[in-house]
This record gives structure tokens, C-alpha cells and sequence, in this order.
């Protein structure tokens, strides 16, 4: 059982790897295939089984014929009634009939006969008993028969194979053909139609995932399934669009609570005489405001900002151009089209957080932008240090930094990467690290078209 079960398993995984990928081409197959199957198994039915029993009584009505054309020849030897049976037989009959004198030599009949050879073959076999000669294959389409008579006569027969073949053959075919056409034309509509709905929610859900706007979309065709799917999808998408408003609010709320009192704070401080104590506290303070501003950031996400095209490359300059005004040594290249639909500000601020960390542990950084089938890669490249590869997935978690002395000068509060992943995703792509070879850390940042 277990063989058996190995192999019902490799044929399920080639059918799957050599199937079409889409769902209307194989449902299609699964249609088409058994349709096709029955039409095969129909004509080749009505071929071997009505074919083969019409040719079959055919041919013995032909031996019949025969046998009443070689009666009559024996019982009227003379020449006027050999031309009337030559006469009538081409008339009535439709058989070319002559007689000459001689004798058949010892025939063997080849390995191999059409339908109708055979069937001739048997019919002789079975009810004339006389020798006889058979050729299928004389042109004309018409068949020879040589037959030999009591009176040292011989027989010849041109029998044409309308007098052994139905006639109805071809309408047959051609009536198959059309059925065929007309089942898959309805099969295709039909699925076409089925298909059109979960099409539409995909690509709601693609823009979705690519935190794109989505109208209110709902649908009245289509099976339950898909109804209730595109309901769920809806309900889905309802209930995220208010937790991220929820978020927001709440934390305009956050923002507003949490600076109040770092502002008394910081006048407090103000008010105090100078002292190292004083000065310490000053920097607890500040370090609390930017901590608290690189959260609020992180949560805030990309706000209410909408998705419109934009000239990516137009983005990257602006970035660029903001890190050479701090006299920062950025490279930029730009390879095909930069348009991409996205949220200008949030990916600003992403790339502005790769390029920041870039140029905060390195000297020099590289951006390279490169449009794919599917998305657009931005690789910034830095001379720093770098990160070990294990600890890569680890400087994405929110306030986590390699220098565990949380000196402000040293890094941030360890919120960029995190932030600039959390944009990318936004938009359904995704931000990665590897080795640079300019000697550092390498950020891809993927944006999908």
C-alpha cells in the first residue's frame, strides 16, 4: 500500500509541475480531457462494433449475389445469357462481372486486411466454399474477386466499396466535430464567467497586500463560494482599514500626552542653575524625546498618506541630495523606468533611514536602482563594518542595535531598518541584507510594479 501510495504521489507531483498554472486552464482540462476521452471512446465504438457489423452483413450479401450470379451461369452456359448476367450484374448489382477460362493457383491471403477485405474474406470463408482470389487494392476504389467456377471458368469481379461501406460516416464525424466545438465554446463560457469574480478578488487582494486604495467592490455573479469569500475579503479589509485608523488616533493622542510633560520637564530644567546633575538630566530628557519620536515614527507607519505614481527616481534624488548637504559621499544610478505606484513620503522616509544608517557606520555609500519584471530593487551599498549574517533578521526587531551601550552617537534608537521594512511591506515588498562589496552591509529594498 505504502509503493502504491509513493506512486499515486510522484504522478500527482509531475501532473502538477507540468499542468498550467492557472486556474482556468486546468479546470478547463478537467472538462476538456473527459470530453474528449468519451468522443474518442464514442467514434472508436461506433467504428469497431456498427462499422464492422455493416460491413459485415454487407459482405454477405455480397456472397449471396455472388453465388446467385455463379447459379445462374451454370445453369445458362450459352453466350446470350453471359451477356445478360454480365449486363444485369452492372446494372442491378453494380458489379463489373466477366468470366475467362482458367485456373486459380493455391492463394494465400496476406497477414494484414482493411475492414472490408476482412469482412469479405469471412463472408467467402464462411458461405461460398469455392476458391477465390481477393484484392483490395486495385485502385478505383473498388475490389477484385476472382472466383472459380465447376466448368473450368473463372470469375472476375470489380465490386466498388459503396456497396460495402455506409455512406454515413462522414456525417458522422462532422456531427461529433460540431457537438465537440459547441460543448467547449459553452465549457469555456461558462468557466470564463465562474473565473471572472475570483480574478476580480485577487487582484483586490494583491492591491491590498500592496497597501493600495481599494474601491468597495461586491459580487452578484458567481457561485456561494466565491460570494461569500469576496464578503469575508471585504470584512477583512473593513476591519483593518479601523485598526490602523484606530492606531493613529491613539497615538496622536500618545504624542500629544507624552510631550506635555517632557516640555514642563525641559522648562523645569531650564530654570535650574547649571550643574552636572542638571546637565545629565538634560540628556536623559532629550534622549526620551527622541526615543519617543522614533516610536511614534515606527507606529505611525505611513499615516493616511494614499498610493499615487511616482518617479522613484525623482524620490531617490531628493534623498541623495539631503545626505551631500551634510557633505556625505553618495553615489546614485538609476537603471529603467522608475515609475511605481506607491506613497512618496513613507518611501522617503524609508530610504532616507537605510541611507542614514548606511552613512552612520560607513564613509561612503552607493545607491543603485534597477527595474525587474516585477518590482523595483534599490541596493544601497556602505563601506562600514557590516553585520554578521546571523544577526541580520535580528536589527529588524524594533529599538534592537548591535551597540549595546546605547550611545546616541554611535546609532540611533534602533528603529530605522524597522521602520524601512515596515514601510516596504506596506507597499507588499520587503527589505533584505547581505554583504556589500564595497566592504559593509548591503539593504535591498524590493518595491513591487
Amino acid at each position: 500500500m505504502k509503493r502504491i501510495g509513493d506512486l499515486f504521489e510522484t504522478v500527482a507531483t509531475w501532473a502538477d509541475r507540468h499542468s498550467p498554472q492557472t486556474l482556468f486552464a486546468r479546470a478547463l482540462i478537467i472538462i476538456v480531457v473527459p470530453m474528449l476521452i468519451l468522443q474518442a471512446l464514442s467514434a472508436y465504438w461506433f467504428y469497431s462494433q456498427r462499422g464492422d457489423n455493416v460491413t459485415n452483413r454487407l459482405a454477405f450479401l455480397l456472397v449471396r449475389d455472388l453465388r446467385a450470379l455463379i447459379a445462374m451461369r451454370h445453369d445458362f452456359p450459352d453466350e446470350a445469357h453471359r451477356l445478360w448476367i454480365v449486363h444485369h450484374a452492372q446494372i442491378d448489382l453494380l458489379m463489373d462481372v466477366s468470366f475467362r477460362k482458367g485456373i486459380i493457383e493455391q492463394w494465400k491471403p496476406p497477414d494484414h486486411y482493411d475492414i472490408v477485405g476482412r469482412e469479405v474474406q469471412g463472408a467467402l470463408d464462411a458461405d461460398l466454399k469455392r476458391p477465390y482470389f481477393i484484392d483490395n487494392d486495385v485502385g478505383g476504389n473498388q475490389l477484385l474477386l476472382e472466383i472459380q467456377l465447376n466448368n473450368g471458368d473463372i470469375m472476375t469481379v470489380r465490386v466498388p466499396h459503396l456497396r460495402l461501406t455506409f455512406g454515413s460516416s462522414f456525417a458522422y464525424v462532422l456531427a461529433q466535430l460540431g457537438l465537440a466545438l459547441v460543448l467547449f465554446g459553452l465549457a469555456i463560457w461558462f468557466m470564463r464567467r465562474e473565473l471572472v469574480p475570483i480574478e476580480h478578488l485577487g487582484v483586490a487582494a494583491d492591491a491590498l497586500g500592496k497597501g493600495r486604495d481599494i474601491p468597495d467592490f461586491a459580487f452578484s455573479g458567481g457561485t456561494r463560494e466565491v460570494r461569500n469569500a469576496a464578503r469575508a475579503f471585504q470584512t477583512m479589509r473593513i476591519r483593518l482599514s479601523r485598526s490602523i485608523q484606530q492606531r493613529t488616533e491613539m497615538l496622536a493622542g500618545v504624542s500629544h500626552d507624552l510631550r506635555t510633560p517632557l516640555t514642563r520637564m525641559k522648562l523645569s530644567l531650564a530654570l535650574l542653575p547649571d550643574s552636572p546633575e542638571t546637565k545629565e538630566l538634560g540628556d536623559d530628557v532629550a534622549d526620551m524625546e527622541r526615543m519617543i519620536e522614533g516610536y511614534l515614527a515606527f507606529a505611525r507607519g505611513e499615516g493616511d498618506e494614499e498610493t499615487s505614481p511616482v518617479d522613484l527616481s525623482e524620490v531617490l534624488e531628493e534623498v541623495v541630495a539631503g545626505a551631500r548637504r551634510d557633505s556625505a559621499d553618495v553615489g546614485l544610478g538609476v537603471e529603467g523606468d522608475m515609475h511605481v505606484e506607491l506613497r512618496p513620503l513613507a518611501m522617503k522616509r524609508c530610504l532616507t533611514n537605510v541611507l542614514s544608517n548606511a552613512l552612520r557606520h560607513g564613509t561612503r555609500a552607493e545607491i543603485r536602482a534597477v527595474r525587474g519584471r516585477t518590482s523595483v530593487e534599490v541596493i544601497v551599498d556602505d563601506n562600514g563594518p557590516g553585520i554578521p549574517p546571523d544577526r541580520y533578521e535580528d536589527v529588524f526587531r524594533p529599538f534592537y542595535r548591535l551597540d549595546e551601550s546605547r550611545n546616541v552617537e554611535t546609532g540611533g534608537v534602533g528603529l530605522g531598518l524597522t521602520i524601512a521594512r515596515d514601510v516596504a511591506r506596506s507597499h507588499g515588498g520587503d527589505v533584505s541584507l547581505a554583504a556589500s562589496p564595497l566592504g559593509g552591509l548591503r539593504v535591498i529594498v524590493r518595491i513591487p510594479l
